[in-house]
């Protein structure tokens, strides 16, 4: 067979794979902004919302702290991109007001806490107290990878880069003290390549891989969380009071409305497991009860007024939660 006969059957199978591939352009599958992974996780996060859909109280304040970089290479900026992913997806569950990890910090720094990544109860305690969180979540990146798998044929080159992730992750209820889950899981994403005669797309270094693992990976904790949230009750704090003027650091943006009534404790000692020696929680002495009577105070709208209808000694700091009917 001649020269130009092996080269005329070489571009006759090169534009024949072409058609079939749809043309020489790149094929990418994988699109992190709208789809979470390759695994299905979405549906999962769907079916647990829908499962605390029947939830109408207040939204629980959730602060998210940078997550430790613990994986053996030290991947660049993992910790703080694993923090604004779980915020997003915990913001979008609608279930929860998130503080961003650059707002905990700034308070970290101004308290100085010297805490980053994995906040102990102590902190979390005082942190709650600060910002009027309910939780806090920390956690740690521990190990990342990526790695290319494909196939070469003669003419035609397919690809596929693949990350994967593991995350640890922990919540401490920031009213106790005590740790509410603790949990770990893993993510895997994937972007496929591929080239017809040299002309396609080629497989390089793209952030999307890691963003992509790390949104499977905390799309799973999120659904853990929200399981986890699912029966939990709402609860606040006083903010500020000034003779017959209560404030709550919660409002309309929480789901508080005028003429909801509250009850309120004073925290006592904390009561300590005598065999773990961890601590269980906090004693509560019930001093009265309050009424909102406005609920769009503040400068972001969700901070509420409330009036006293029993007790007194109310100070800053107690925790108010809804009376039972």
């Amino acid at each position: 067979m001649n020269r130009c006969l092996i080269i005329f059957l070489k571009v006759v199978l090169a534009i024949a794979i072409a058609v079939n591939l749809g043309g020489c352009a790149a094929t990418i599958k994988g699109a992190v902004k709208d789809d979470t992974t390759v695994t299905g996780t979405s549906k999962e996060l769907e079916q647990a919302s829908k499962d605390v859909q029947e939830y109408r109280g207040p939204k629980l304040r959730i602060g998210v702290v940078n997550f430790e970089n613990k994986t053996p290479s030290k991947i660049f900026g993992i910790g703080e991109a694993a923090s604004d992913i779980l915020g997003t997806v915990l913001q979008k569950s609608g279930r929860f007001i998130i503080i961003s990890s650059q707002d905990i910090k700034h308070v970290l720094e101004q308290q100085k806490f010297g805490a980053s990544g994995l906040v102990n109860p102590d902190t979390a305690v005082k942190m709650g107290q600060i910002m009027g969180l309910n939780a806090i979540v920390s956690g740690a990146i521990t190990a990342y990878s990526e790695a290319e798998e494909g196939q070469d044929y003669i003419l035609y080159q397919q690809k596929a880069q693949i990350a994967r992730v593991t995350v640890d992750y922990r919540i401490i209820d920031t009213t106790t003290g005590v740790q509410m889950m603790a949990d770990s899981g893993a993510g895997v994403y994937q972007k496929k390549t591929s080239q017809v005669a040299g002309m396609g797309s080629k497989s390089t270094y793209d952030t999307d891989l890691r963003d992509g693992a790390l949104r499977d990976a905390l799309t799973k904790a999120t659904v853990n969380i929200l399981r986890q949230f699912e029966k939990r009750k709402w609860s606040g704090r006083i903010a500020y009071v000034k003779g017959s003027q209560i404030y709550v650091n919660a409002g309309l943006k929480s789901g508080i409305n005028a003429g909801d009534k509250l009850q309120v404790y004073k925290q006592g000692e904390d009561i300590i497991d005598p065999v773990t020696k961890l601590k269980l929680g906090s004693s509560e002495n019930l001093i009265g009860e309050i009424e909102i009577k406005k609920n769009d105070m503040g400068d972001s709208g969700d901070m509420s007024l409330a009036a006293p209808m029993s007790g007194a000694g109310f100070s800053a700091g107690d925790v108010v939660r809804f009376t039972e009917k």
